[in-house]
C-alpha cells in the first residue's frame, strides 16, 4: 500500500481517504461502499515488480453484501442548504424548510440528516434531524426537505433563529428509514411532543400506498400539538390527548392507543410507529407486544457524526427472544428499529 496526500494506493486501485473509512466500515457491515477507480485498459495490469494486479470485477466481487442493505441502498451527500423560510410555530417550536435537491432526492420516511447552522466551533459538531417533510415543486420535482425543530440548547437556538438565505451544512440522507406497510394492514403512529418528527413523511407515503392511517398526538397542552391540518389533508384519523386536558382527551396518548389496540383484537391488522420520550416509546412497544402487533420505533440517541465513526449513539440491541443485548451504533443500523428488539430497561442508562 503506498500513500499519497488525498488518496491511499492500493495493488490494482485507488481509494480516497473518505472511502478507506467506508471501506474499513463496510467490511464490518458486510458491504462495500466505495468507488474503485481501476485501470481501464483490457490488458492484464502488473504492479512495478511485474506482479499480476487483481482486475476491479474480482476486487468488486468481494465487495458484494451477504444481503441487501437498507442504509446504503443511497448514499448520503453534504451540501450547503439554502434556508428558504423558518416559521416560528411558539415561542420554542419552528419549522425551518431548506432548498436541497441534490439531497432531497434520495429520502425515505424516518432518515434523518446531520446538520452545521453556522460555520466554526460552536456548536463543534453536527446535530442530528429527523426530516419533517419532504418539498417538491408543482411538477412534483423534489426540491428540499423541511425540519422540525424545538430549542433546547446552542444548536437548536441558532437554527430557531436562522434567516431567510443563510446556508446550513447539512449531510444526510442518513439512516434505516421505517418499513412502511400497505393495505390491509394499517398504520397507526404514535408522536409526543417533538417526536412528530419523522411521521409527516411517513404519513405522505402511506397515503400513497393507500394504507389506512391514525396519528395518536400527545402534549401537554393544546398549544404543543402542531401540524394537524397537515395530517388530516393526508387522510391521517386523529387521536389527541394533553396533559392538561385543554384538547382532546386529557392524560397520556398510550390511554387511547391500549383501548384502540383491544378493539381491534379482529377487524384490524395495525402496525404500529412511535417516536417521542423514551418511556413513551417503551410503553407503546410493551403494548404492541401484548397484543401481537408489529412496533417500529425511531429512537433519539445522541450522535457526534452520523456516519459510525463516533459510537457516541450506541443502543442496546437483541437480535432475537431472549439474546444478551449487544451495543448497535443507531446511526448506522437505526434510527428505526423493531421496538421489540429495544433494551429498554438498559436505554435509559447508555443514553
Amino acid at each position: 500500500m503506498r500513500r499519497s496526500s488525498n488518496s491511499w494506493s492500493y495493488v490494482g486501485m485507488k481509494v480516497s481517504k473518505r472511502d478507506h473509512v467506508s471501506l474499513a466500515e463496510g467490511a464490518s457491515k458486510h458491504s462495500c461502499d466505495i468507488t474503485v477507480t481501476a485501470p481501464c485498459s483490457s490488458s492484464r495490469v502488473t504492479d512495478d515488480a511485474g506482479r499480476p494486479r487483481p482486475n476491479r470485477s474480482h476486487i468488486l466481487e468481494h465487495c458484494e453484501p451477504s444481503r441487501s442493505s437498507r442504509y446504503t441502498a443511497n448514499m448520503p451527500v453534504d451540501v450547503d442548504a439554502c434556508v428558504t423560510s423558518n416559521v416560528h410555530l411558539s415561542d420554542d417550536y419552528n419549522v425551518v424548510r431548506l432548498d436541497a435537491p441534490k439531497l432531497a432526492v434520495s429520502i425515505q420516511p424516518g432518515q434523518f440528516v446531520m446538520i452545521k447552522p453556522i460555520a466554526g466551533l460552536e456548536p463543534l459538531l453536527r446535530r442530528p434531524f429527523s426530516i419533517f417533510e419532504v418539498l417538491t415543486n408543482r411538477n412534483g420535482v423534489r426540491t428540499g426537505f423541511a425540519l422540525l425543530n424545538k430549542r433546547v440548547g446552542i444548536g437548536t437556538e441558532l437554527l430557531y433563529s436562522i434567516e431567510v438565505g443563510h446556508r446550513i451544512g447539512c449531510l444526510g440522507p442518513l439512516g434505516v428509514p421505517f418499513t412502511v406497510v400497505a393495505p390491509p394492514h394499517e398504520a397507526w403512529l404514535v408522536a409526543g411532543g417533538v417526536g412528530l418528527a419523522p411521521f409527516l413523511t411517513l404519513a405522505a407515503d402511506l397515503r400513497g400506498h393507500g394504507t389506512a392511517t391514525t396519528l395518536f398526538y400527545g402534549g401537554r397542552r393544546s398549544a404543543d400539538l402542531y401540524y394537524l391540518d397537515a395530517f388530516t389533508q393526508l387522510g391521517v384519523r386523529l387521536v389527541l390527548t394533553t396533559e392538561d386536558g385543554s384538547q382532546g382527551e386529557s392524560g397520556l396518548v398510550t390511554a387511547p392507543l391500549e383501548r384502540a389496540l383491544v378493539a381491534s383484537a379482529v377487524s384490524a391488522q395495525p402496525t404500529l410507529y412511535a417516536c417521542g420520550p423514551t418511556p413513551m416509546m417503551s410503553a407503546v412497544a410493551s403494548l404492541a407486544t401484548a397484543h401481537g402487533r408489529p412496533c417500529q420505533v425511531s429512537l433519539e440517541p445522541i450522535m457526534g457524526c452520523g456516519m459510525g465513526g463516533c459510537y457516541s449513539c450506541v443502543v442496546p440491541i437483541r437480535k432475537s427472544g431472549n439474546d444478551p443485548a449487544h451495543l448497535v451504533r443507531a446511526c448506522l443500523e437505526g434510527p428505526v428499529f423493531d421496538g421489540q428488539r429495544v433494551v429498554w430497561d438498559r436505554l435509559q442508562h447508555v443514553a
